[in-house]
């Protein structure tokens, strides 16, 4: 009797506390599920002000960079030299603003899982081409030579241009950037082993010392490369450049030596990798 006294007190303190435990875990629960709830709802709304923002940013700035073109180009009439110089630094902040504006909403989107990549045929040699030429005249200006080799096996890949070609310039812009003296030398050929594309960008610059290699991919990430102030920019760039090539099938490495200059490499599938049934646009969203 005593036995089943004591068995019973032991089985019912055991349902108490099981019961409290489920009691926790519900609670638990249902704060996962508020919490889990209004971070979707912060998303939702984000995503609604980034595309509002979007547009009512980028209608103002392509205004002033359509007039200060026509101005520019003398349609209303003659300017004089400091004319001139004054709208060249109003065209150039705007294009900077914009390219900055462009970076934070690429960002959000490849965070958001809203980004997505085409599969088309693509010329090699025309987008290579395009990405050299839209540099060309601030490596001229500072007075750098600027070399471009394609190998002849590079004829056709199967991709997003304007992705490949948005990734070339961001490397091609920092190598302008922090290259002073010397030369920028863009090659790319094709890894045949692995029927890859292999596009590098060389710059004489300052270089990356190994321990921050991985930080210039972190978003809003700046290096001091001197004395005084870093360069100007967001920092999102070579963030935005890494997700890009993964969504492309791809990847990037980085080889630098402080005071020699940097070898920025983007490797990416001929062809992209996967099922031949797969769709022809590739998403960073859920399930994708």
């Amino acid at each position: 009797m005593v036995t089943l006294v004591v068995t019973f007190g032991w089985l019912r303190r055991e349902v108490n506390l099981r019961c409290r435990h489920e009691d926790a875990l519900q609670k638990a629960n249902r704060s996962l599920e508020t919490a889990l709830a209004r971070a979707r709802e912060a998303d939702r709304l984000k995503s609604a002000f980034l595309a509002v923002m979007s547009h009512e940013l980028r209608t103002p700035l392509n205004s002033i960079l359509g007039f200060t073109g026509v101005l520019l180009k003398e349609l209303p009439g003659p300017l004089n030299e400091e004319q001139r110089k004054q709208l060249t630094i109003v065209r150039d902040n705007a294009r900077h603003l914009l390219d900055l504006i462009n970076d934070v909403l690429d960002l959000s989107k490849i965070e958001a899982g809203q980004m997505k990549v085409a599969s088309a045929p693509y010329s090699v040699r025309e987008v290579v081409t395009r990405a050299v030429e839209a540099v060309r005249p601030r490596v001229e200006s500072k007075g750098l030579a600027m070399e471009l080799a394609l190998h002849p096996a590079v004829d056709r890949a199967v991709g997003d241009a304007r992705r490949v070609e948005q990734i070339l310039l961001n490397f091609l812009a920092n190598a302008v950037r922090f290259t002073e003296q010397g030369r920028i030398r863009v090659w790319v050929d094709l890894v045949e082993s692995a029927r890859e594309l292999r596009f590098r960008v060389e710059d004489k610059g300052c270089g990356i010392a190994a321990e921050n290699l991985e930080r210039i991919f972190q978003p809003f990430e700046q290096l001091q490369t001197g004395p005084g102030r870093p360069h100007e920019g967001t920092g999102l760039g070579l963030a935005i450049c890494r997700r890009l090539a993964d969504l492309l099938g791809g990847r990037i490495e980085v080889h630098s030596q402080p005071g020699q200059g940097s070898v920025f490499t983007l490797l990416l599938p001929v062809e992209p990798r996967g099922d031949p049934g797969a769709s022809e646009a590739r998403s960073t969203g859920p399930g994708s």
